[in-house]
């Protein structure tokens, strides 16, 4: 299957599969996928902005339609910022952004605010990790065991044995056809499992774009399948206390991929335009209707 939309230089020789719609103006929304999502993951999301958005849905370096990382390269978290820094240069693209972060996700969305917190409109965490909850005695163990489940489903997949299984994976967010059948196909791609197996591997929860200690301040909204907000709940209290915007909905009986579906990628959007009123300059045309401003709030 041929990528479905642009590959996009990031390295001499090197490119990274990408989605860009929305006004060529318009304040810039990423969302990064899961650890062995895709890019389509966050389909509803974009549709919900891309009225007044300008959104990018991308895939990470060997996973979707984008080239593997140069040889021997950690797919650490730190290198996954850079590479979408890269690409988001090649796009044009100016800050300050929103990421949006599901599942591991939410680890580089830590890691982008401590390593480039003037690029930062707003993060939301969507059923994301926190990786203060990996340096806990045994944080690491739920990992390593997913690290395991990858390697094996990788050497499966170049078995060749997930064709028969691929058609019938789950779909809980009513993907269209077209992009159901896309991640389908992802699902059987060996190189898909190994750049997956080698995200995983790579992180370490006591690296320095980890730091705790750094405080950032920019807007945050956490969505959860926990009704008490789950791993990122602290994160909004704490900016919530500082004066800034934090918001928390915690939403018990959904499941970690349903966050995504079209009724909450509209809750996502509502959250991603405040943050955008409040962080995103007013460009020089006027022709984005954004203004600034600055409000604290939390809800569930």
């Amino acid at each position: 299957m041929h990528a479905p939309f642009d590959l996009v230089e990031v390295d001499a020789g090197r490119r990274l599969h990408v989605l860009v719609e929305g006004p060529e103006n318009a304040p810039l929304v990423v969302f990064d996928h899961g650890a062995f999502g895709s890019y389509v993951d966050g389909w509803w999301v974009k549709e919900a902005l891309k009225a007044d958005h300008r959104v990018v849905l991308y895939g990470r370096a060997g996973m979707d339609w984008s080239d593997p990382a140069p040889e021997g390269t950690p797919l650490t978290p730190e290198f996954h910022i850079a590479d979408l820094r890269r690409l988001l240069a090649a796009l044009g693209a100016r800050p300050p952004y929103v990421l949006v972060g599901h599942s591991m996700a939410g680890l580089r969305l830590h890691a982008f605010a401590n390593l480039h917190p003037d690029e930062l409109a707003g993060r939301v965490f969507v059923d994301a990790m926190n990786p203060k909850y990996l340096r806990k005695s045994g944080g690491m163990r739920p990992l390593n065991a997913f690290a395991l489940l990858l390697r094996v489903g990788g050497t499966v997949a170049k078995m060749g044995l997930l064709r028969a299984v691929a058609p019938f994976t789950g779909d809980d967010i009513d993907l269209p056809r077209e992009r159901r059948t896309e991640k389908r196909f992802l699902f059987r791609k060996p190189d898909h499992w190994i750049a997956a197996r080698g995200e995983v591997t790579a992180i370490d929860p006591a690296a320095a774009y980890f730091n705790p200690a750094v405080t950032v301040n920019s807007p945050v909204s956490v969505f959860s399948r926990e009704a008490d907000g789950g791993e990122n709940a602290g994160l909004v209290r704490s900016v919530s206390n500082q004066g800034g915007y934090g918001r928390l909905f915690g939403l018990d009986g959904e499941t970690h991929t349903s966050l995504l579906n079209p009724a909450h990628a509209a809750r996502i959007a509502r959250e991603v335009r405040y943050m955008t009123r409040m962080m995103v300059p007013l460009p020089e045309d006027n022709s984005v209707d954004t203004c600034m401003g600055g409000q604290a709030e939390i809800g569930v």
